[in-house]
């Protein structure tokens, strides 16, 4: 009985060998295969007999094959991953936003303010001369110009990252759908883990992708106890078991750029991105891209302001027939600054000054501007009311919501001064520049037009020149909207905190990459082949073969002697 035992072990060992030889053929086999983690033979003794006062082994056997991983340092490695991609796409944008800026630098910017307040003061010193007014309005043109350059090529980048939005959501179904597809052939090979073995290839093709995901979208992937995986991202499921949960891409209503969002599709609830490339789309679209956009147009919005109400106080050449706002007015019963979008719109006066060419005659008017927060604030049907007490004049409120200002003859013009209230520039009426925000910041086209227009005098059309002077110098001098920081000022120090930003994304990128480096090192040095180390194991198995073969040899040849004696 125990010849046979002996036998029957030693030939239990050989087929466990003849196995392990086989993992290590495999191992060897896809050593340079991307993706694949190590396998090894998990080997146990067999349970022992009792043969009378003793208890004899059995051998060996085979408990399973199983891959060689470290389920914490993968869920490690996957985080980082996700926060690696997330900066990578970040800084890629901030490469475009660099270009961008240097295109269009602080100095640029400096230069386009001063060339335009430059050529304001030529108009102070010689404003007869037309071809300064003609300079002049040019000047401002190529300001406006250069922030309308600027904001387009922020808004590609932005729109760049927009679009990829969608070109991940694609991705993310892909792979979900792909890991559900292989949970359940891992369940049905392996039985639910019924058996103690791992569907190796199969779930190093799982693996990879929950690496590509994690790279597009950080998340949480937990195997189960049947060998499914489930995977969440932000708390809510992509995959458990053989589902998965679609996600789409919507626009929102009102945000910047035309900005899209990933959301489930069952639910249309927002996907919680914490990281991966999705956030990183994110941050560059509403991070640095948007917050410089928004600084970009605050920065327009201050020249325009600056510049209008300067303009809007001052006559050109000759005196107007006819002016309408640029501001749509939403309800005219309503209080000035609450009749509209962006209106800054004070307590104060302006003057209109009415001239007859027929008799020569000139008129000045105080308008009142009531803004103190009662129900006898100014509304816009009481400023038409009291332009048209002003003879000579006829004002309303046109079809679309502008205020319009016009004659009642020919021979009746009319000029603007003194506006301590802000309500010209805020309603458009009078000014140099329109928009506002630097993608549809302008210089009027009737200035471009009629340079006689150029608001150059404050004592009536044609007299003086110091409205001219206080163009020139709106642009350079501190400002009370600004917190007593110049236009040029404001905008150096956007470009000043943008540049700080994008270095420090780079900064965060680079220990990002060391960090990954090192997890990734840590892991390979688990999951990955070491050709010496399967050499070494071949030979241990080689050896193990050969010896279970003479065990069996002996045991063979005593049986043989044993029957010849009987």
């Amino acid at each position: 009985m125990s010849l046979f035992g002996a036998i029957q072990g030693s030939a239990n060992a050989l087929s466990v060998n003849q196995l392990g030889l086989q993992v290590v053929s495999n191992n060897i086999a896809n050593a340079a295969t991307p993706g694949y983690i190590r396998q090894e033979l998990i080997q146990a003794p067999s349970g022992g007999v009792r043969v009378g006062g003793s208890i004899l082994g059995q051998g060996v056997e085979v408990v399973g094959v199983q891959q060689k991983v470290d389920n914490f340092v993968l869920q490690q490695l996957r985080d980082v991953q996700g926060k690696r991609a997330q900066s990578q796409t970040l800084q890629e944008a901030n490469g475009q936003l660099e270009t961008a800026l240097s295109a269009f630098s602080d100095t640029d910017f400096a230069n386009a303010l001063s060339t335009f307040s430059n050529a304001l003061q030529d108009v102070a010193n010689q404003p007869g001369d037309a071809a300064l007014r003609s300079l002049a309005i040019q000047r401002g043109v190529q300001l406006a110009t250069g922030l309308n350059g600027l904001a387009a090529q922020v808004q590609e980048v932005a729109g760049t990252a927009n679009s990829q939005i969608t070109d991940v959501t694609k991705d993310i179904n892909r792979l979900t759908s792909s890991i559900a597809a292989l949970n359940k052939r891992i369940v049905e090979l392996e039985g639910g883990k019924s058996t103690n073995s791992d569907a190796g290839a199969l779930r190093d093709e799982r693996n990879k992708a929950l690496d590509a995901l994690s790279s597009l979208v950080s998340i949480e992937a937990f195997e189960q106890q049947s060998g499914a995986v489930t995977v969440l991202v932000g708390g809510d499921y992509l995959v458990a078991d053989g589902l998965h949960r679609e996600v789409k891409t919507v626009n929102v209503e009102g945000a910047l750029l035309g900005a899209q969002e990933v959301r489930l599709a069952d639910t249309d609830a927002p996907l919680g991105v914490i990281g991966g490339k999705l956030k990183g789309l994110y941050d560059a679209r509403d991070g640095a891209s948007g917050k410089f956009l928004n600084g970009l147009n605050a920065v327009a919005r201050n020249v325009i302001s600056e510049v209008n109400r300067v303009h809007s106080q001052g006559q050109g050449a000759s005196g107007f027939r006819e002016v309408i706002g640029d501001a749509v007015i939403s309800d005219a019963t309503k209080s000035l600054e609450l009749s509209g979008n962006n209106l800054d719109i004070e307590n104060g006066i302006f003057t209109i000054r009415v001239s007859d060419a027929q008799s020569g005659e000139s008129k000045s008017y105080d308008i009142q501007i009531r803004q103190n927060g009662q129900n006898s604030d100014t509304t816009v049907v009481d400023l038409v009311s009291q332009l048209n007490a002003v003879g000579g004049i006829q004002a309303s409120v046109s079809n679309d919501g502008r205020l319009q200002i016009r004659s009642s003859s020919e021979g009746i013009k009319f000029s603007f001064s003194n506006d301590t209230s802000g309500v010209l520039s805020s309603l458009g009426i009078n000014t140099f520049f329109t928009g506002d925000s630097a993608q549809n910041i302008a210089v009027r086209s009737d200035i471009i037009k009629d340079p006689t227009l150029l608001a150059i005098s404050l004592d009536g059309p044609g007299q003086g020149n110091a409205n001219a002077i206080r163009l020139a110098e709106s642009l350079s001098k501190p400002s009370s909207k600004l917190n007593g920081v110049s236009v040029a000022d404001s905008y150096k120090t956007l470009v000043t905190e943008t540049s700080q930003s994008i270095n420090s994304q780079q900064s965060i990128s680079d220990g990002l990459n060391n960090f990954y480096q090192t997890l990734n090192a840590k892991h390979l040095g688990l999951t990955g082949v070491s050709l010496d180390e399967e050499g070494i194991k071949m030979l241990l198995y080689q050896r193990a073969f050969q010896a279970s073969s003479r065990v069996i040899a002996t045991a063979n040849e005593m049986l043989n002697t044993l029957m010849q004696i009987v």
